[in-house]
């Protein structure tokens, strides 16, 4: 069984959130322009076991997430990604980037300490990953800052479960700085 360890976001992850949640769009790797310098630097803080970026968007905005990133220390990339921002309508959003190769029609099985799971559809799958976004309503954020964990569950194509842990600790601490910060 391949151990599953925590990564700090990157650059590229950010780009795929914002992106995911819609936001800003990532720039293209055929643009040959690199996209302008913003005024402000952008912002990125560790909280427990979350990291919570912005950076300064159009009309004095900020725009910001929170992600954690899971990945194979044997295989050494990332095998699943989970961000919370919100969406060009301003609606809090919760998204799984999961691996390719898996079952599209059994969705992502979510469950808050293993308990009342729930079922995420497939939005779109690309190179780096099967997407599954989802409404983050304020029960399931209230579920989420007691959590110790957030268990994925999904489907190999060959029907394999693979359980995906994402940890609870600092998730409080993170919520409230993304909340203070997004302007």
């Amino acid at each position: 069984m391949n151990k599953l360890i925590l990564l700090a976001v990157t650059g590229a992850a950010f780009a795929v959130g914002l992106s995911l949640l819609g936001g800003a769009e990532a720039p293209s790797r055929a643009d040959p322009t690199p996209p302008a310098a913003p005024a402000e630097k952008a912002t990125r803080q560790v909280i427990g076991d979350w990291v919570v970026v912005c950076t300064p968007a159009a009309q004095g905005h900020t725009s910001c997430m929170m992600s954690q990133t899971l990945a194979s220390e044997k295989l050494r990339k990332t095998v699943s990604v989970f961000v919370i921002g919100k969406d060009s309508t301003g609606k809090l959003k919760g998204s799984l980037q999961m691996p390719v190769g898996v079952s599209l029609p059994a969705g992502v099985m979510v469950g808050i300490d293993n308990s009342d799971p729930f079922k995420v559809p497939y939005s779109a799958c690309h190179r780096i990953g099967c997407f599954a976004p989802f409404d983050l309503t304020e029960p399931l954020l209230g579920k989420m800052q007691k959590a110790s964990k957030i268990t994925a569950v999904i489907q190999s194509v060959s029907n394999q479960p693979l359980s995906l842990d994402f940890s609870a600790r600092g998730f409080p601490s993170a919520y409230e700085a993304y909340l203070k910060q997004s302007k």
